[in-house]
């Protein structure tokens, strides 16, 4: 089941506060999310974000399964970029919490993640992330996440 804007509290009226460039800027000096991980964010809402991140040997277990902590840190990224879409001071925000549901082996070349804000408060954002692996619809894993606002 895909995310739909319809289904939160994001508006298609309003734009993105940072673009895909800005966000990849931002970032790139941050070991983790900008150099060693290697995703990209390819698309950017207010209160969205969708990101690609191709799969390298050393992401995989035995057998070729993408490893959970590949995926955890795409999401994270992915939500981080969301926040960043809807929130002035969203570059300051830290994940708070995060829950990972894996629903199905996670195998391909390409993971790709999609982000949506579902409700801000006056302190906290939360997001929630649909993970699917190359041109596959069905999730491999769900992400439910919520970042602590400055």
């Amino acid at each position: 089941m895909a995310i739909k804007a319809t289904d939160v509290m994001t508006s298609s009226d309003r734009p993105s506060l940072i673009t895909t460039d800005e966000f990849h800027a931002d970032t790139g000096d941050r070991h983790w999310f900008g150099t060693w991980l290697g995703g990209r964010v390819v698309e950017l809402g207010w209160g969205t974000a969708k990101m690609e991140l191709d799969i390298r040997e050393e992401f995989l277990r035995e057998g070729g399964t993408v490893a959970g902590p590949i995926i955890m840190g795409a999401a994270d990224m992915v939500l981080y970029a969301a926040v960043m879409s809807a929130y002035e001071k969203g570059r300051k925000s830290v994940t708070a919490d995060m829950t990972m549901h894996f629903l199905r082996r996670p195998t391909g070349k390409m993971l790709k993640a999609h982000a949506i804000i579902i409700k801000f408060g006056r302190r906290l954002a939360m997001g929630r992330i649909e993970v699917m692996m190359d041109d596959d619809p069905r999730m491999v894993a769900h992400v439910a996440a919520t970042y602590a606002l400055p």
